[in-house]
């Protein structure tokens, strides 16, 4: 557990609203986890849509509290803004605000940038930061990762000869339904045990389509940590299973994961399947054959992954969103 919470708050201004996936909400769960370890208390504000009850839960043990986003005007504390396009919280906020711009949308000042998603920062026309948090060892992840990639590694390795263990989850909303597409044919490969993993704002076809589904698992991460390989879409959870060093296989699921997902995989942490929306189930059982079947190249991925997320992404950006200055860079 962390201190007793004191000194200046922090907000954090996100989303859950329905198509846009729970990736920023999670994230602003680890900060908000990362902000108690450091003593400091935590409100989230959200622009759009409702924490499920498990979000509520993991909210309740960071000592954080939920808000809507006229919460924000109440004072200056220091501000982090996750939302899919940072240019929603206005001039006012940003001006003051720690801003993620994964999709390098931002066109005005804020006082720091978060771009976690790709190696370099490219602001539209008008965006600029007084500090640039730029890579992947900036991805904030919670705590329960963190303790899991630990037990990961201390596990021993899986015997020769087993039957690998593969998860398949593509967030918590999949609009594209790439579940359902793609999970009949891995689900029949024998080569494998399937396990398919589903968000609370799930609403394809998979249980009608005859897969066992498990719908916001509480033990996501556990079962994340005990995959021998994990098929992912290119948001969040690429950089829970590196950290990890579960061997991931991405496709994208929706548009914002297209231009994402291809340099994660050229830093050797994981193999890039294209966009799932459209590639073949087919190739994309070849795919990862091609991955689960081979112990050499799984076990590279795994030590590898740790390399590119180190973890410690969250306690980094509080940091510098409370002082304005970040003290560490990633390599």
């Amino acid at each position: 557990m962390g201190r007793a919470l004191s000194g200046p708050p922090l907000a954090v201004l996100a989303t859950a609203g329905r198509g846009e996936g729970r990736g920023h909400l999670a994230r602003a769960l680890a900060l908000a986890e990362a902000a108690q370890e450091a003593g400091i208390a935590c409100e989230v504000a959200l622009l759009r849509g409702e924490p499920s009850a498990a979000e509520w839960a993991r909210a309740g043990a960071a000592g954080a509290t939920f808000a809507g986003p006229e919460a924000l005007a109440r004072g200056r504390v220091p501000l982090i803004v996750d939302l899919p396009d940072p240019n929603e919280a206005g001039l006012t906020l940003l001006a003051r605000a720690t801003a993620f711009d994964d999709r390098q949308l931002l066109a005005s000042p804020a006082r720091v940038v978060v771009q976690p998603s790709l190696p370099a920062w490219s602001p539209a026309p008008g965006g600029r930061a007084g500090r640039a948090l730029v890579g992947y060892a900036f991805a904030p992840l919670g705590r329960s990762v963190l303790r899991a990639a630990t037990e990961r590694r201390a596990r021993a390795a899986q015997a020769e000869g087993a039957i690998p263990r593969v998860l398949l989850c593509f967030g918590g909303s999949d609009p594209a339904d790439v579940t359902a597409r793609l999970g009949v044919a891995l689900a029949a490969d024998p080569r494998w045990s399937l396990e398919v993993a589903v968000g609370p704002d799930y609403r394809g076809a998979a249980q009608a389509r005859g897969l066992a589904v498990l719908r916001e698992p509480p033990d996501l991460t556990e079962l994340l940590a005990a995959a021998d390989v994990a098929i992912l879409g290119a948001g969040t959870m690429k950089f829970e299973a590196a950290a990890l060093g579960t061997p991931a296989l991405l496709l994208a699921v929706a548009d914002d994961q297209l231009p994402v997902g291809p340099p994660f995989a050229a830093t050797g942490a994981a193999a890039w399947a294209g966009d799932g929306r459209e590639v073949g189930p087919a190739l994309v059982v070849e795919l990862l054959a091609a991955l689960a079947l081979d112990p050499r190249r799984r076990a590279a991925m795994a030590r590898r992954g740790p390399e590119v997320v180190p973890g410690d992404g969250a306690r980094r950006i509080v940091a510098a969103t409370m002082t304005g200055i970040a003290t560490e860079e990633a390599e």
